[in-house]
């Protein structure tokens, strides 16, 4: 991509880069343990997440594979959430190494979605493909590629609940001659030759997803994506839910957490309460609603 391509992709979209979302699990490596994938409290984060959670495969490894106690139990994985749910992105991509390949959803299921965003995604993986894989990359769901399904994860919660209408698991690098006891050369590259082609290669191929994607994605393809049906808690519906709404003059409109439970708790008592103290209700959350929201331009 020449440099002018570049930056007009880059003047029309937002980039939110998460560089690292299991610090503990990071410092298990660091200190010698080179195959953890968990937490630092032996949960797998991308198994925590409420698609699909806790089903567990015929060849389900409880160490490899813990999903934690409940759906959204671990604190990484809260904070992920959150983000998701705020930033309201048109693209998401969960990045993992151990192979190159690019995936899309499903995870839990041997099959890709139905629809034009399935069409789109499809059509924008075999374009990565063929440009700056080399050819290389497996292409498809997650569950029918791998060999195995996984239940639980970040990629088919961000497809089926947010509605994010471009889903993305990039798996970047992989040595496939490595031993499965030596992680650090079966996940990274280990001479600067191939660090560098590695390197190269995925930082274009981000570029270029930037690129098609504002062409493929339609304003009104994430009504198209297919919602789950779900419970939603009111603790989720304020964390979540609310906190990526939009207002009428297209603002971002991000809820603090100051006052969020007396919220919870008026919310609740309304619940509760007779119609008499319907008015009540809203007359509390309209004044404290000028204290605790703000406009956040993007």
């Amino acid at each position: 991509m020449d440099r002018a391509s570049l930056n007009a992709t880059l003047e029309n979209v937002v980039i939110k880069v998460v560089p690292m979302e299991n610090l503990n699990g990071r410092k298990l490596v660091e200190t010698g343990n080179l195959c953890e994938r968990r937490n630092g409290r032996g949960v797998d984060l991308n198994r925590n997440w409420s698609v699909d959670w806790g089903k567990k495969e015929k060849d389900y490894d409880p160490y490899e594979e813990n999903p934690g106690i409940a759906p959204f139990s671990e604190p990484e994985t809260q904070i992920m959430w959150k983000l998701a749910i705020s930033f309201d992105p048109h693209i998401w991509i969960n990045v993992h190494s151990g192979m190159e390949a690019l995936f899309m959803p499903y995870d839990h299921k041997n099959r890709t979605p139905d629809g034009l965003p399935s069409q789109q995604m499809r059509l924008l993986l075999e374009e990565l493909n063929n440009v700056h894989c080399h050819k290389r990359c497996m292409i498809g769901s997650g569950g029918g590629s791998v060999g195995y399904l996984a239940h639980g994860t970040a990629t088919d919660y961000v497809y089926d609940v947010v509605r994010v209408p471009m889903s993305f698991t990039f798996e970047i690098y992989g040595d496939s001659t490595a031993s499965t006891k030596d992680c650090f050369k079966m996940f990274n590259p280990v001479d600067h030759a191939t660090f560098k082609r590695a390197l190269n290669d995925w930082a274009a191929a981000f570029f270029t997803i930037f690129k098609l994607g504002q062409h493929q994605i339609d304003v009104q393809s994430k009504a198209a994506v297919p919602k789950v049906d779900k419970w939603v808690s009111i603790d989720e519906y304020f964390d979540g839910y609310l906190m990526g709404r939009r207002n009428r003059y297209g603002k971002k409109m991000e809820v603090h957490d100051v006052g969020m439970q007396e919220i919870r708790t008026y919310f609740r008592l309304f619940l509760l309460s007779s119609v008499l103290l319907l008015f009540m209700f809203c007359s509390r959350i309209s004044k404290a609603g000028r204290q605790i929201v703000s406009a956040i331009p993007i």
